[in-house]
């Protein structure tokens, strides 16, 4: 039996956990990104509930002129990724606020602890796809931040999966079940100012495409369910799911909010951003 030397061992391990690039090999945008926890947590949106303090630190608020905007999410320490169409319309300053749970407490608090007062943070740079004509395709863009983001518990970014796309819509393909999490309006008509979060369904594309009328492709993903839905002030925010990958589950993202029934009631088209993985990397490591 042939003994591997450790330098190769130690290859092998790196591959494991997503830190080493080869090529046909699926790897993470950032290795630092959440694991996810033990437990999924609790999962508010419309009917939805309160989400789990510290089970969401990549959420993002986009914010313009002091108003809540839209959702987004960190991905690196200088990028949100969120919708093109929460791009400022009048070319005025966007800031995110990052670390937040609760709008309306100057401190979030649970019975083990509180986490810090949340960082606000300018936008100086808004990066939209280049195709992207209205918010029924290319519906993607990335926030640069201005300073870099000092990662901690209560704030950390989401996983995106790069590389091999084959085997990125294969594992997409067998999702039954995502997570999306927001702001947005609820049941009440008002936009929550507790994160809210809710479990939704992965529908066919051909259900969207006929209960809107459009057509939809390979960019897009076509998720609902009979008792939540997103809502405004939600575009923006991730559709993600807990997946092995390597030796550790992590919390991964799949979707951005696009859009639904101006009710709010029925099913919801997400931006699928795995066919956007090199524009989304060649941004991020170049600009």
């Amino acid at each position: 039996m042939q003994v591997m030397g450790t330098g190769a061992v130690r290859l092998l391990l790196l591959l494991a956990l997503g830190c080493v690039k080869v090529q046909g090999q699926p790897y993470l945008l950032d290795p630092q990104c959440v694991s996810a926890r033990s437990e999924p947590g609790h999962y508010r949106v419309i009917n939805g509930r309160a989400a789990d303090l510290l089970s969401n630190p990549w959420m993002v608020i986009i914010i313009e002129r002091g108003m809540m905007k839209c959702g987004g999410s960190l991905i690196t320490p200088r990028y949100v990724l969120t919708a093109a169409h929460c791009r400022s319309e009048s070319n005025r300053q966007l800031t995110v606020r990052l670390g937040e749970y609760d709008v309306n407490q100057p401190f979030d608090c649970t019975n083990y602890g509180c986490i810090p007062r949340p960082k606000e943070i300018n936008v100086t740079r808004t990066l939209v796809h280049g195709h992207f004509n209205d918010f029924h395709s290319n519906d993607i863009a990335l926030l640069r931040l201005e300073t870099v983001v000092q990662y901690g518990e209560h704030i950390r970014p989401i996983c995106m999966i790069m590389g091999d796309s084959n085997w990125s819509r294969n594992v997409l393909k067998n999702i039954l079940q995502f997570n999306t999490t927001g702001w947005g309006r609820t049941e009440a008509r008002t936009n929550s100012p507790v994160l809210q979060q809710t479990s939704l369904t992965h529908y066919s594309l051909s259900y969207c495409s006929q209960y809107f009328g459009r057509q939809m492709d390979h960019t897009h993903i076509c998720v609902g369910s009979s008792t939540s839905s997103t809502c405004s002030g939600d575009s923006g925010g991730p559709l993600t799911a807990r997946l092995q990958f390597g030796r550790e589950k992590r919390v991964i993202l799949f979707g951005v909010v696009s859009y639904g029934p101006g009710h709010c009631f029925g099913p919801t088209v997400f931006t699928n951003v795995l066919p956007y993985s090199s524009w989304i990397e060649w941004h991020t490591k170049n600009n």
